[in-house]
């Protein structure tokens, strides 16, 4: 005899749902309402996979953590390139005048002693042809400033030849070279001294100084001197000379 069996059948998902509905209806809503605690859960079994993604907020985690989260300082960024230097600006008007200063001194004058400590250099040259030997022959030196004190060959004197090398042309008592120290290239005068340094002497001896008001009224004893000589022979007569004068 033969027995046929029947087929099983297959479980399929709208039964698994139906068989939860049905469990759901008989447990009532007790069951339902429960809620799950941390105590409940076992520890360290909570993943990244069971959190939803950008759920949690910075409160979520103890105030010890959250200052954690701070990142790390970033590094300095380079610096930038210098910018170009710009343009000059137009120059700002011109201010106002300045006050006026004081007037200075006067400064030396023709018709006035110069400063005291003032050295005053010039020269001259006496020269003139003669027909025989024995001709006298002066020559007046002006000056382009009034001396401090008259130009004087006698006592207290102060109108001297300085050093030179014609001793046998050149009148005794002539030559001061303490007073009139130096040399026609660099005299030193004293103060208050008018001094004659000779650099050429030819065809006449006897040479001599004078100041204006011995050989003439002239009134030229503060204002120039006199150069005398006579001549040799017939000819040429020549006197070269600088004159240095120091004011007192």
């Amino acid at each position: 005899m033969f027995h046929v069996s029947q087929p099983l059948r297959r479980i399929r998902p709208v039964h698994v749902v139906a068989a939860g509905a049905l469990v759901l209806a008989t447990t009532g809503g007790a069951t339902a309402a429960a809620v799950i605690t941390g105590s409940q859960i076992q520890d360290n079994s909570v993943t990244t996979k069971d959190i939803k993604n950008g759920s949690l907020l910075v409160k979520d985690f103890k105030r010890s953590e959250q200052s954690k989260l701070t990142g790390a300082t970033g590094a300095t960024g380079a610096t930038g390139a210098t910018g170009a230097t710009g343009a000059t600006g137009a120059t700002g008007p011109q201010g106002p005048a300045g006050t006026t200063g004081p007037q200075g001194p006067a400064g030396a004058s023709a018709f006035t002693p110069p400063p005291a400590g003032t050295v005053i250099k010039g020269g001259g040259v006496l020269n003139a042809n003669t027909s025989a030997a024995g001709v006298a022959i002066r020559d007046y030196a002006p000056l382009p400033f009034t001396t401090s004190t008259p130009l004087r060959i006698t006592a207290p004197r102060n109108l001297w030849l300085g050093a030179h090398t014609f001793a046998a042309d050149v009148r005794a008592g002539e030559t001061n070279t303490t007073a009139c120290a130096g040399t026609a290239s660099a005299p030193n005068p004293a103060p208050g001294t008018m001094c004659v340094y000779l650099t050429e002497v030819g065809n006449i001896s006897d040479v001599a100084l004078f100041d204006g008001v011995d050989v003439g009224a002239d009134g030229g004893d503060r204002n120039g001197f006199y150069v005398w000589g006579t001549s040799d022979a017939a000819g040429a007569m020549l006197v070269r000379y600088v004159w240095a004068y120091e004011a007192s």
